[in-house]
């Protein structure tokens, strides 16, 4: 097997971290060879954070060059964009309908991009964005943001089974909250990338 790439982006308390390694459990007990790094950037204070995975039967480093990458997570719009150009072309990108505005767009310097979705559009055929806090709402904890992504994630990774997830996710999430993230990547499997 190729070795495949996986951005995973967002901003910091969005559970980025936690998305990674629960994939990257997920990946190495399917059977392969994965390597994970992430880059934190004032995390504490919303900042950009990305997770670069690589998988495959054997895997050298887990940089992704610009365009390699099959798979690009967006938990925020504006990160998923700024990760735009990691994306191979017509590779997969699922983007969390979400905006939290950074601080030269709320001192009014800078403007949010508009029609995010259009510069996707250009690069790949293969785009799903979804609204995540809207979809984990009845569950009744925004954090849940990140399984419900993996969720629909698993669509598109089908050589991962399914209790190999619900381990991975068990493995990771706070003890006591396994039932909720359990509910919340069900609701996730629903939704087709």
């Amino acid at each position: 097997m190729e070795t495949k790439s996986i951005v995973i982006c967002g901003v910091g308390g969005q559970g980025i971290v936690l998305a990674s390694d629960i994939l990257s459990y997920a990946l190495f007990k399917t059977g392969y060879d994965v390597k994970k790094n992430e880059i934190h950037g004032m995390s504490q204070r919303e900042g950009a954070v990305s997770s670069f995975l690589r998988y495959g039967e054997k895997v050298h480093s887990p940089v992704v060059s610009p365009g390699q990458a099959d798979y690009l997570i967006g938990f925020e719009k504006l990160e998923a964009l700024r990760n735009l150009s990691l994306l191979r072309e017509n590779g997969y990108a699922l983007v969390n309908d979400f905006e939290i505005k950074p601080m030269t767009v709320i001192m009014g310097v800078s403007k949010y991009p508009e029609d995010i979705a259009g510069y996707f559009s250009l690069r790949s055929k293969h785009l799903r964005f979804v609204n995540a806090l809207e979809a984990v709402k009845s569950l009744g904890n925004p954090k849940l943001v990140n399984t419900f992504i993996l969720g629909v994630l698993s669509n598109v990774l089908s050589e991962i089974k399914q209790n190999t997830w619900k381990a991975a996710i068990g493995a990771f999430v706070k003890k006591g909250f396994e039932d909720k993230n359990f509910e919340a990547f069900e609701i996730g499997r629903c939704i087709r990338l």
